[in-house]
């Protein structure tokens, strides 16, 4: 009898959370839909009035983005070994990528914008563009 009552006990404690969870959704789910602050969805009309009342917080300044990572080219040298060239911060640079580990083979200053984009007009596909960082790089290699 008492494994009964405790599983029943159990039931609705769960029927309980669930409700309250379907509850909170439907509520934050209306107030972003009217665009406004999540939380202002959770609280009840009357206590709303009292939230304008206090002074908000100022934004927080925004942060500045990552400079992005950018894989130019990639040429397979075996099974599952490949020489990767890849731009960050103005630099590029030549890796051995294996199954091991990541090592840098070379480095060179990228070209400036302006050439990129008049290149990027006149360059052929990546698989038949040749590049004179790797094929520099698989000379030291070799």
């Amino acid at each position: 009898m008492d494994d009964i009552l405790v599983a029943l006990r159990a039931i609705v404690a769960l029927g309980a959370v669930l409700g309250l969870l379907l509850f909170l959704s439907r509520r934050l789910q209306k107030s972003q839909a009217k665009g406004v602050s999540p939380l202002a969805g959770l609280m009840p009309k009357k206590l709303a009035k009292l939230s304008e009342l206090v002074p908000s917080r100022p934004a927080a300044a925004p942060r500045a983005r990552p400079e992005k990572i950018t894989v130019v080219a990639r040429s397979g040298i075996g099974g599952k070994a490949q020489l990767v060239v890849a731009e960050f911060g103005g630099i590029r640079y030549v890796l051995g990528v294996t199954e091991h580990g990541i090592n840098v083979v070379d480095t060179q200053e990228a070209p400036p914008l302006v050439e990129e984009i008049v290149a990027e007009e006149k360059r052929p596909a990546v698989s038949e563009m040749p590049d004179d960082i790797v094929d520099r790089a698989l000379r030291s290699v070799a």
